[in-house]
């Protein structure tokens, strides 16, 4: 998979990721949160430290989980 694939496959995770799993109730739920976080930090880490992918990330993490 090429970069550019990788980069859009980056982009339909942050866009579809429960951001609000780590609250849930619902330990399946709870679950499949924990797995796509990993899925993305770890394509994130595939992808490198660049401006582009942690501006990405930036634009999809809500407000709340801002640091």
């Amino acid at each position: 998979m090429s970069n550019e694939e990788k980069i859009v496959k980056l982009e339909y995770m942050l866009k579809t990721h429960d951001w609000s799993y780590q609250y849930s109730d619902d330990m399946g739920r709870w679950r499949d949160g924990a797995s796509q976080w990993t899925a993305i930090r770890d394509l994130m880490e595939e992808l490198g430290d660049t401006q582009e992918i942690k501006d990405m990330y930036t634009s999809y993490q809500p407000e709340y989980l801002r640091v």
